[in-house]
């Protein structure tokens, strides 16, 4: 085994004890934190110096995101003129290694006369930061991993581990669900799985190709590739919707009749079926406010390029495409699981 890789297994060993320990220790102080947290009727403010600074930035950004109104507040900058953003009705979760670090310290002091109530997460539950907290969530003192056991690893670890742990922790007691995530992310995946609906992907209006029963297929032709989404709907004279014609279609009806172009739209229809005695039908329909992902799993279950989404009056509204809601970064979750 080669030293780099000996090291690399040492490492996350040592990180992982810890994780086995900071668990273990969790107890009513954790439960005391996330009951603060979740009862706060203001913001939570998170805060913390270099490294505690950065993952005292991530976990801001997690809350965030899982239903906890969250903003980090650097200590220094709360010192020159940033403490203006503090009310009586937030609360400090403050992130510090040794719990002495003096910047975040004096912040503390007066955060305590303008703001709410401290949390914090340090290895001393004696030290000044813990001191000056309402409720202390202390992590194990074990030393850093890695060769010199100096630079933050193992602590930072526990850091964001405990962090991480209070938010899904409050995200439980909030209520919070995957609908809310995906509206706090609505250009994530999931964002656009759980949001992203038929009506936001239409072709619609002068984009719409559309021909009568009664016309040509001749008409068709002009009509697709005029509107070039390898589709058209048909109606019925009235302009109600009758059924689809797509660009499988048209393959199909070439290799059964040897002059299709004057046939009428309704019987190469019928011609151009998988199968035999076919007559137009409304097939392919979804309503407009079904999500996205919904009817791209409809399309793949019924092997079809689009569905179309209707007026009141039974008239075209629009289509929606297959390839635009792949290109849309959408899976169905039963291909994709």
């Amino acid at each position: 085994m080669s030293e780099s890789l000996r090291i690399g297994r040492e490492v996350i060993e040592q990180e992982a004890r810890a994780l086995d320990a900071l668990a273990e220790g969790l107890g009513s102080s954790f439960e005391k934190a996330v009951a603060l947290l979740a009862n706060a009727p203001g913001r939570v403010l998170v805060s913390g110096i270099g490294k505690s600074g950065s993952i005292a930035q991530k976990v801001a950004g997690t809350l965030a995101s899982t239903g906890t109104p969250a903003l980090f507040l650097h200590p220094i900058d709360a010192l020159h003129g940033d403490l203006g953003v503090v009310g009586a009705d937030d609360v400090l979760l403050a992130l510090s290694k040794s719990g002495h670090t003096e910047e975040l310290i004096r912040f503390l002091r007066h955060f305590a006369r303008v703001g709410g109530e401290i949390i914090s997460i340090c290895e001393d539950a004696k030290s000044p930061v813990a001191e000056l907290s309402d409720v202390v969530l202390e992590i194990p003192a074990l030393g850093e991993a890695g060769p010199l056991s100096l630079a933050p690893t193992t602590s930072s670890v526990l850091q964001l581990a405990v962090a991480d742990a209070l938010a899904m922790s409050l995200l439980d007691a909030r209520g919070f669900t995957a609908e809310q995530f995906a509206r706090n992310h609505p250009e994530g995946a999931l964002g656009r799985r759980l949001l992203v609906r038929c009506e936001d992907m239409l072709h619609e209006g002068d984009q719409l190709p559309q021909v009568r029963e009664d016309q040509t297929v001749g008409d068709l032709l002009v009509e697709m590739s005029g509107k070039g989404l390898g589709m058209a709907c048909i109606v019925d004279v009235s302009g109600a919707y009758q059924g689809v014609f797509t660009d499988g279609d048209l393959r199909r009806l070439f290799t059964r009749s040897s002059s299709p172009v004057g046939l009428p739209v309704s019987e190469a229809w019928q011609m151009s079926r998988r199968e035999d005695g076919s007559s137009i039908t409304k097939k392919g329909v979804v309503e407009a406010n079904c999500l996205a992902v919904e009817a791209l799993g409809i399309m793949r279950k019924e092997q079809i390029t689009c569905l179309m989404v209707l007026r009141d009056d039974g008239s075209p509204r629009g289509v929606v495409r297959l390839v635009d809601l792949i290109r849309e970064g959408l899976h169905d979750p039963a291909t994709s699981a």
